[in-house]
């Protein structure tokens, strides 16, 4: 029963988090009224943000953890083992920052030194309607912790003999 509950959060959290994620880059993080306005006609606000909320802190955490347990537990290659939860924390606190702006925008802010020293050209803004500021720190934040840990596994992978795919 609860393998199914699982799967079932892996469905429907990969949606949602496709659905947040790309709009929130095409029309900025300034949402989530933006997101579904055809929702917003038919659900009441206090009904929406209720089925926001769940959707974003039980669903979709559900379906990551589910993920990572298969990933970890089946034969795939070091690199991607130690690279996927990076991937999942950074595509989550992006997913949060526009779904949840109080709690994720606090999270792809702490990036900002890194995208300054990476990129001194570029002008950060905390509108949330700047996607491309938003867009370069979730970059610089996947770098770190999935770019970082995955580039760790295959050399460690290749200097234990292991050949590219595992």
């Amino acid at each position: 029963m609860l393998e199914r509950l699982a799967r079932l959060c892996v469905g429907v959290g990969l949606l949602w988090v496709l659905l947040v994620v790309a709009v929130g880059l095409m029309s900025g993080l300034d949402m989530p009224e933006r997101l579904a306005p055809f929702a917003d006609g038919m659900l009441g606000g206090d009904l929406r943000r209720a089925l926001y909320l769940g959707l974003t802190f039980v669903v979709v955490p559900v379906g990551m953890l589910a993920l990572l347990r298969d990933m970890i537990g089946d034969p795939e290659p070091l690199w991607l083992k130690l690279a996927a939860p990076g991937v999942f924390a950074a595509v989550y606190a992006l997913f949060l920052a526009a779904a949840a702006p109080r709690v994720g925008q606090p999270l792809l802010l702490a990036a900002d030194p890194l995208v300054t020293q990476l990129l001194p050209a570029t002008s950060l803004t905390r509108d949330p309607g700047d996607a491309p500021s938003w867009l370069a720190r979730f970059a610089a934040l996947l770098a770190v912790v999935a770019g970082i840990p995955g580039v760790l596994g295959f050399v460690a992978s290749l200097l234990a003999g292991g050949s590219r795919r595992r």
